[in-house]
């Protein structure tokens, strides 16, 4: 870890009783290539530190990127002064008591991966050749391969200190031929567990010779692959299983705690200690992440929570606090999500879908309506038609306008194999493939 304890410590003494730091030191290696050539090569190094002080019922927020005494300082008079300035809030009868974190709560360890620290970036040159070679000179290769080490500490006043070093490695590699295009993600904490040599033939496969097809309209049914129902868990979790969202009915599933929300085939957990994801051990307050089922077998049974919403998850926060400031705003949020494995093949879900549409990924969704799960997106790459449970033309992309819930409802299979996949809002999400019902999912 190449944050400093004793500077951590040091920071801590400067801004005094109350304070809680989160810091994040940021190392990244980027190649980036299109058009089947290297077009970009980057470094970065950044810390970004957030701090945050409790006093008195008054509460008062800043961040720095150094942790220089003379800085540290000099935002802890800014903080004091604002602190003053706020009004001594009115005491409150029955007020809930404040959850403090435990200190001596063992957090789960991640462990280091020596490929990402040593960052050869040979290797990632290779990881391009490879994939381009192995592609052919047909198909152009664009993406990027990215290398990432996160040192993270959260430490407090009381003498609470986390810390932990995170690594992860990923490419991804999207492949154009004669107007189609079709795309392969991967990422993994450890480079060599990326099974690069892989990828050409994934890529050759999905530019599958079909013949441009038609606009179908109405109602089909719909399979969806691992990275289009990436977009949808992630997506529904970020917007539904949040303990705050939840108690202040802005969540689609307020109230509903015990009840059937999705279909039965659904089993949803988060889980930050699961290998099969990208694991880490604690959030931005210092709470160790607690493994969470949040939807068995299409029940409502759990929620994400922070130290605030603790009331509504047994007392305990579940290790989902966000860092102050975060650009998707201040609620707990899901972080690594997983949902269960079903039992059907991927050329049985293909058979099941008989006439309808084949989504390899979606392209983005944005919520129109929060609470009612309401959102838009489109496909992008590899969209294909089906007949008869077999694969015939290639279909043009296609806008979705659809609530969530419906789609959760109306799930009639999912795949054996999953995949590991991520948000720029979410650690991880690791998904199999689901056939959706006609209905839910209209193609306008």
């Amino acid at each position: 870890m190449s944050i400093d304890q004793a500077q951590v410590g040091q920071a801590l003494e400067i801004l005094g009783a109350g304070t809680r730091l989160d810091i994040l030191g940021e190392n990244t290696d980027l190649l980036r290539y299109a058009e089947s050539e290297i077009t970009a090569q980057h470094s970065e190094r950044r810390l970004r530190v957030r701090v945050r002080i409790n006093r008195d019922g008054r509460a008062v927020a800043g961040s720095l990127e150094t942790l220089d005494p003379v800085e540290v300082r000099a935002l802890a008079d800014r903080l004091g002064a604002a602190l003053a300035e706020l009004p001594c809030p009115p005491e409150t009868a029955g007020s809930a008591a404040e959850v403090t974190v435990d200190a001596e709560l063992e957090q789960p360890e991640v462990p280091v991966c020596p490929t990402i620290l040593e960052s050869d970036p040979a290797v990632r040159h290779q990881w391009f050749k490879t994939v381009r070679d192995g592609l052919g000179a047909e198909a152009k290769l664009g993406g990027a391969i990215r290398y990432e080490v996160m040192d993270r500490v959260v430490a407090d006043s009381t003498g609470l200190f986390r810390a932990e070093t995170l690594t992860k490695a990923s490419i991804q590699a999207i492949a154009k031929q004669d107007g189609r295009s079709a795309s392969v993600k991967l990422l993994h904490r450890d480079a060599d567990q990326l099974p690069i040599g892989e990828i050409p033939a994934r890529l050759r496969e999905a530019l599958n010779p079909l013949p441009m097809g038609e606009a179908h309209h109405g109602s089909c049914r719909v399979l969806l692959k691992p990275q289009a129902v990436n977009s949808l868990i992630a997506t529904y979790g970020y917007v539904a299983l949040g303990a705050n969202a939840y108690a202040t009915g802005r969540s689609a599933v307020s109230g509903r705690l015990g009840e059937k929300v999705a279909s039965e085939l659904i089993t949803l957990v988060d889980d930050g200690g699961d290998p099969d994801g990208l694991p880490s051990g604690f959030d931005a307050e210092g709470n160790v992440r607690r493994r969470t089922t949040l939807i068995d077998s299409g029940v409502l049974t759990g929620l994400v929570s922070d130290q605030r919403r603790a009331g509504l998850t047994g007392g305990v926060p579940t290790g989902h606090a966000v860092p102050d400031g975060w650009r998707f705003g201040g609620d707990p949020v899901p972080s690594h999500l997983l949902l269960a494995a079903g039992e059907s093949t991927e050329d049985e879900l293909l058979a099941e879908v008989g006439s309808g549409l084949v989504v390899n990924r979606l392209d983005y969704l944005r919520a129109l309506h929060p609470k009612e799960t309401l959102v838009t997106g489109t496909t992008r790459d590899a969209t294909y038609w089906a007949e008869d449970g077999k694969l015939v033309a290639w279909h043009p992309q296609v806008r979705f306008t659809f609530r969530m819930v419906d789609v959760m409802n109306a799930v009639l299979g999912v795949g054996s194999v999953r995949e590991r996949c991520d948000q720029t809002f979410m650690d991880s999400i690791v998904v199999p493939s689901l056939l959706i019902e006609a209905g839910p999912l209209v193609l306008p």
